[in-house]
């Protein structure tokens, strides 16, 4: 009775760590209009560049990409540019038109970027279609679709592209290692997918930080232990105790120190330092 007690009284916490990251008021992940355009922005259909011509001759071209992929150029002709990321397109442009504003210095930079649809399907607050900035993130597409509900997961988040998995988000290893490589820059009718989560799993006691956590399939004890930020310097670290839920049974596991690193967590557990 006095397990099924604190069983009732922990599950009451509602937040598991990390859920609230894509859609806390005071970490923002929409996405800026004010920033930089990378070297390696790949041009396409909407974007508007401006040439800059200086020195000899002194001229200013400015023209949108058309759905062809080109901007014409008076008394030069088209120039294709969709595909080409901006330094590429920089040395197509000098090239070209180098032969024409000979002893000038050209310089293509991109004034407004176009704008792309990106759908967000799954277990986030506000599944959809969304359109965003061509600059957008992963995390930019997570944010504005009010970020993941409560059974999504925050573990195993697949980007999708022309029906290829491009990347995999693992929130956990962002916030505790600072990996941003699954934090793609998105293309139009990219697809995120959220789906479920595999377990939650609740650590109470002398640790520091006692809350709920998502774990993947076969995370162990001590990665619970490790995303908890470890134990307090008053804990009795020898021994960890694990009660765990089947159906209406629950069985009670006493886990030491050496072990902790191959006792698998399951749905549902519920761990006491």
């Amino acid at each position: 009775e006095q397990v099924e007690e604190t069983l009732v009284e922990m599950y009451e916490i509602p937040t598991v760590f990390g859920r609230n990251i894509f859609n806390n008021k005071l970490l923002t992940f929409e996405s800026s209009k004010n920033i930089p355009i990378p070297s390696n922005y790949i041009l396409g259909a909407g974007d508007v560049v401006i040439i800059d011509i200086w020195g000899a001759s002194q001229n200013m071209i400015e023209a949108e990409i058309s759905p062809e992929g080109k901007i014409v150029v008076e008394s030069v002709g088209p120039l294709h540019l969709a595909g080409k990321s901006v330094k590429e397109a920089n040395k197509y442009v000098n090239d070209v038109l180098g032969k024409i504003y000979a002893e000038s210095s050209i310089s293509l930079s991109v004034g407004t970027t176009r704008s792309i649809v990106v759908q967000v399907l799954g277990e986030v607050a506000t599944p959809g279609s969304y359109t965003m900035s061509s600059l957008s993130t992963a995390f930019n597409a997570l944010y504005a679709a009010g970020g993941i509900s409560e059974i999504g997961t925050l573990r195993s988040i697949n980007v999708f592209r022309n029906g290829k998995n491009i990347a995999t988000i693992d929130v956990y290893d962002y916030i505790f290692n600072g990996n941003t490589a699954g934090n793609v820059t998105l293309q139009d009718n990219d697809v995120i997918s959220v789906g479920a989560y595999d377990a939650i799993v609740n650590i109470d006691g002398k640790i520091k930080r006692p809350m709920m956590y998502e774990m993947k399939e076969g995370e162990t004890l001590s990665s619970l232990i490790r995303f908890s930020g470890g134990f307090t310097g008053d804990a009795y670290s020898e021994k960890v105790r694990v009660v765990r839920k089947s159906g209406r049974e629950f069985s009670l596991h006493t886990v030491e120190k050496q072990n902790m690193g191959a006792f698998n967590m399951s749905d549902g557990d519920v761990v006491y330092v």
